[in-house]
């Protein structure tokens, strides 16, 4: 009995004495996030605090206010990305997003660099944008649009307009050109609209699909109080000579209701 009894005693002290020490353990990075390489920084941005997060962006070059301004109010879910941007040429290209976070601008950072010698030519800020998005947090993806060795920048959830009843989103690409960032595609992919003299709700969204040939496929879809009521499709594609996405027309595509 009195084994048991001191067993049970030495097990309860080691589990006490070791839940009261994880109280203690601090999960992140002491001191400032290093320069380097685009990855090993993105990946102790996860880790960091907001003063932490908010230093490596002022030495990249972005704002001090909009460096802290973003760090310090990131929602749920929310996170800068430091990523490489594939280009021809010699250059090397990343880009920093900096999401909205509890604010209403997001904002893009194209970065100028060397992952291969990052001490003699470090990441740093070249040109920039800066967003509407408020309402929402906003994305983005990598995508060769224009060919399969060149990625262009979607960004997902940029504000086209609010107001009373009205929510309208965007998508907007950004491609490398000439080492600034040029908008090459701007369409309204999402539209929320109360009508309130005739309590009718309208809701519009739009997909996209790729298809090897460089086309980007455009489907809309709209309801009318969760009425399915129209599907319409317009495929996009790449102008070498104006720089810029284009599209034809949206085609009316049959639906089982119609």
């Amino acid at each position: 009995m009195l084994n048991r009894f001191g067993i049970a005693c030495c097990i309860y002290f080691v589990v006490f004495v070791g839940s009261s020490a994880a109280q203690y353990v601090k999960v992140g990075i002491d001191g400032q996030i290093p320069s380097g390489r685009l990855d090993e920084m993105n990946s102790m941005l996860e880790m960091a605090d907001a003063g932490q997060k908010a230093g490596l962006l002022t030495r990249l070059g972005v704002e001090n206010a909009v460096a802290t301004d973003v760090a310090e109010h990131l929602l749920p879910g929310d996170k800068i990305e430091l990523r490489p941007v594939r280009t021809r040429g010699t250059a090397h290209y990343g880009v920093a997003f900096l999401p909205s976070g509890t604010g209403v601008s997001c904002y893009l950072y194209l970065l100028r660099g060397s992952d291969e010698d990052s001490a003699k030519i470090p990441w740093h800020v070249i040109d920039h944008r800066q967003l509407d998005c408020w309402g929402g947090s906003s994305s983005l993806e990598l995508n060769p649009l224009r060919s399969r060795d060149e990625d262009d920048l979607l960004l997902h959830g940029v504000t086209g307009g609010h107001g009373s009843g009205l929510v309208l989103k965007e998508m907007q690409i950004f491609s490398v050109l000439n080492g600034r960032l040029q908008e090459t595609l701007r369409t309204e992919d999402y539209r929320s609209q109360d009508d309130f003299p005739s309590d009718q709700k309208v809701l519009e969204k739009s997909t996209f699909l790729r298809f090897p040939d460089g086309a980007l496929e455009e489907t809309r879809t709209s309801a009318v109080n969760d009425r399915l009521e129209k599907v319409e499709r317009r495929y996009w594609s790449w102008s070498g000579e104006q720089q810029k996405f284009l599209a034809n027309g949206f085609l009316k595509v049959a639906t089982p209701t119609s």
